[in-house]
């Protein structure tokens, strides 16, 4: 070193995230560029949309039993492929069986409801075979018309089509054709092509139906069946108890009737009117 030369002093060398690092932009002083903070806010943000999904699935899951249980038939399960078999029992009017069967079953039904063309399909034929026809016991149909207008339409013509003797064979012809609720299915044009193709009076069947003859019986099936706590379809009754809608369970109530002296004389439910053979039993 010569005389009067100053010696430099070394500055440190620097190194990516030290204090004293220049912070590139964007970046704050010993973070890593790229890499976004989340705040605590935003945490919450994301619980809260989870919960709000977890939320929205629960309730589209009440709303499936909930049609369920009230026999949907937005979600019809029979896109008019059932087939009902042709009764044997005797039938009159809305009663199939032996007027003077010991047992009586009460059938609370829609025609818009799935479930009951399921029963209409599966069900009521065994009971046909095992208990109807042999006179062991009969069946009542009543209407539980409840899914909106074309339920209604649909009971009275079923009534209109009583007149004629023939409520099984229009029964049936509905449940066949059943295709959802309220979809125009059983609007009037088309309740009155089924009257034809199942062989009534066309005349007669359009007069009883045009009038809205029976629009008042239907009404009052429907307000027997809310006294009765009825609130899904189809509602079966063995004499005055409710019992499942499976044919193992309507089965095993009539045999009790039957097998308990004085059992089977059973009472009429409440509100049903005491002529049978008429439309509303």
């Amino acid at each position: 070193m010569t005389k009067g030369s100053k010696k430099r002093a070394r500055k440190p060398a620097s190194r990516p995230g030290r204090p004293d690092s220049p912070a590139r932009p964007g970046t704050r002083p010993g973070t890593r560029p790229g890499r976004p903070r989340r705040t605590i806010g935003q945490f919450r943000n994301f619980g809260f949309v989870a919960a709000l999904a977890a939320a929205v699935v629960a309730a589209i899951a009440l709303i499936g039993v909930a049609n369920l249980l009230r026999g949907d038939g937005n979600n019809s399960t029979t896109n008019g492929t059932v087939v009902i078999p042709p009764h044997t029992a005797p039938a009159n009017g809305m009663t199939l069986g032996n007027a003077d069967a010991p047992v009586i079953i009460y059938e609370y039904s829609d025609f818009q409801c799935p479930f009951c063309a399921r029963a209409a399909e599966e069900v009521i034929p065994r009971l046909d075979t095992d208990y109807l026809a042999t006179g062991k016991a009969k069946l009542i149909f009543k209407n539980f018309a409840f899914l909106g207008d074309e339920s209604r339409w649909a009971a009275e013509a079923a009534a209109c089509a009583s007149e004629q003797g023939m409520f099984w064979e229009y029964h049936n012809k509905l449940f066949e054709n059943q295709k959802g609720e309220n979809k125009g299915v059983f609007k009037v044009d088309n309740l009155k092509r089924f009257a034809a193709e199942i062989g009534l009076n066309q005349g007669d069947f359009n007069t009883c139906f045009d009038e809205g003859k029976y629009a008042t019986q239907i009404a009052d099936d429907v307000a027997e069946a809310e006294r009765r706590g009825i609130n899904s379809t189809p509602t079966f009754f063995v004499g005055p108890n409710a019992v499942d809608r499976t044919y193992d369970a309507i089965s095993t109530a009539i045999e009790a009737a039957l097998a308990t002296p004085g059992a089977t004389a059973t009472p009429a439910a409440e509100g049903t009117p005491p002529v049978e053979g008429t439309p509303s039993g």
